[in-house]
């Protein structure tokens, strides 16, 4: 019966269903074929009330529209600034200063694809003029907005922390060493393309006086972190509270301190809120019905048996999750994948002496992975957009940073203490 819904949701899905209804309508297939099937259709409301009851998921628009409110108040040039006066001074450092521009936008908006675009526009010219072909610009774009979604806050991690059951502020603080370690990775393999290729030479002076300008003008955007990380992890209030201080501090700061916000764009973007969010929020009612449907069938039950079957080894079962998930991540959306796999892999891998939390990174480690590599990565086809270069065109330059994520990929994977060492530290392990 796994294998009929499987195929009915490839079939919905080649037929152009949106994923959402592709997920509802398989498990609906899968529901009545069942005996029972007619007399179990009135569970599903109750079903899908239950999967979408939970305060947590208010941090979902609420984060979306911070994002949107600082992306477009100008904080992503105030940020580059910065990064471009510092590390971004010789060959390969623009580069790299956008990896690392990423990561903090990314602190502030919440969105990767956000991030990508945001940080996309205001850096292509500089990378055109400094001889970088536009097609490695690409590349870099989607490969650092991929990793960024590391960062908190993160709308994957909330759903992780809601479907798992695991500490949303103890993703948040586990994401942001294996973030730091696939920026590296990053950055170290833009300079040495660079410096091979010749790309980004520059050679500016440090000017103590403009650095200082820059930071300045950038303080206020970077204390949105601040607030929200600080907060969080500081026990001031809960991520669903942050990500509600987050949009009024975001108001405040675009509309009444740095001007770049109107009535009528703020108007436009709580629309744009409401569409997106309506998106998410039914990916996640529709896959109630997917895992009511799965759970009827005993699915889990009868994966789990397998996976034992097959290896009691940690090691291996948390090769063969990663192998799992880069397979999924190449046909659909991080959202499905989570909602349906986080609840019957994360008891397996516990019970194989795996900590939750770890479980999680490694989990979202991948995911930031398929975010970047075709067809599904919502960053490389942002990256795309934005430098107006086909798919086609990026894939050979993309090689090289896909490469260096899977290895930042397997060493968080297998290094617990990578994850686990700020969730311990601060006491908001589970």
């Amino acid at each position: 019966m796994s294998v009929i819904i499987l195929i009915a949701f490839l079939v919905l899905l080649a037929a152009g269903a949106p994923i959402a209804f592709a997920m509802g309508g398989a498990g609906l297939i899968g529901l009545l074929l069942h005996s029972d099937g007619f007399l179990l259709l009135p569970a599903l409301t109750e079903q899908i009330f239950n999967q979408l009851n939970s305060f947590p998921f208010l941090t979902i628009p609420l984060f979306i529209f911070a994002g949107s409110i600082i992306s477009e108040g100008g904080i992503a040039g105030r940020l580059m600034d910065v990064a471009n006066m510092t590390i971004g001074r010789r060959r390969g450092g623009l580069a790299s200063a956008i990896v690392v521009a990423a990561l903090f936008f990314h602190g502030i908006s919440g969105s990767s694809s956000a991030d990508t675009a945001a940080i996309g526009k205001v850096t292509l010219p500089g990378l055109r003029r400094q001889g970088y072909p536009a097609e490695f610009a690409a590349a870099l774009l989607a490969a650092a907005g991929a990793t960024s979604t590391l960062i908190p806050p993160s709308t994957d991690f909330i759903l992780i922390g809601v479907v798992a059951n695991m500490s949303i502020a103890g993703l948040f603080a586990a994401g942001l060493i294996p973030a730091c370690i696939n920026a590296l990775g990053l950055i170290l393999l833009v300079i040495y393309t660079a410096h091979r290729k010749g790309y980004g030479k520059v050679e500016q002076p440090f000017d103590l006086g403009a650095v200082s300008w820059a930071v300045f003008k950038a303080v206020p955007g970077l204390f949105m972190i601040v607030i929200i990380l600080g907060g969080i992890l500081g026990g001031v209030f809960t991520p669903t509270e942050a990500s509600a201080v987050a949009v009024v501090y975001g108001i405040f700061l675009t509309v009444f301190v740095y001007r770049s916000l109107t009535v009528k764009r703020l108007v436009k973007m709580f629309i744009e809120t409401i569409e997106i969010a309506g998106m998410v929020l039914t990916v996640i009612a529709m896959s109630a019905i997917l895992s009511y449907t799965l759970t009827i069938y005993q699915v889990p039950t009868a994966l789990a048996a397998s996976v034992d079957a097959i290896t009691s080894s940690k090691v291996i079962f948390l090769l063969l999750v990663q192998i799992l998930f880069f397979a999924i991540g190449t046909f659909v959306d991080t959202t499905p994948a989570i909602l349906i796999l986080m609840p019957i892999l994360t008891p397996m891998a516990v019970a194989r002496g795996v900590q939750p939390i770890h479980f999680g990174i490694l989990v979202e480690v991948n995911i930031a992975l398929g975010m970047a590599h075709p067809p599904a990565g919502n960053c490389l086809f942002t990256a795309c957009a934005i430098t107006k270069i086909p798919l086609e065109q990026v894939i050979r330059p993309l090689l090289p940073f896909i490469g260096v994520l899977i290895v930042t990929m397997m060493v968080i994977t297998y290094v617990e203490d990578f994850s686990m060492f700020l969730p311990r530290l601060l006491g908001v392990a589970n």
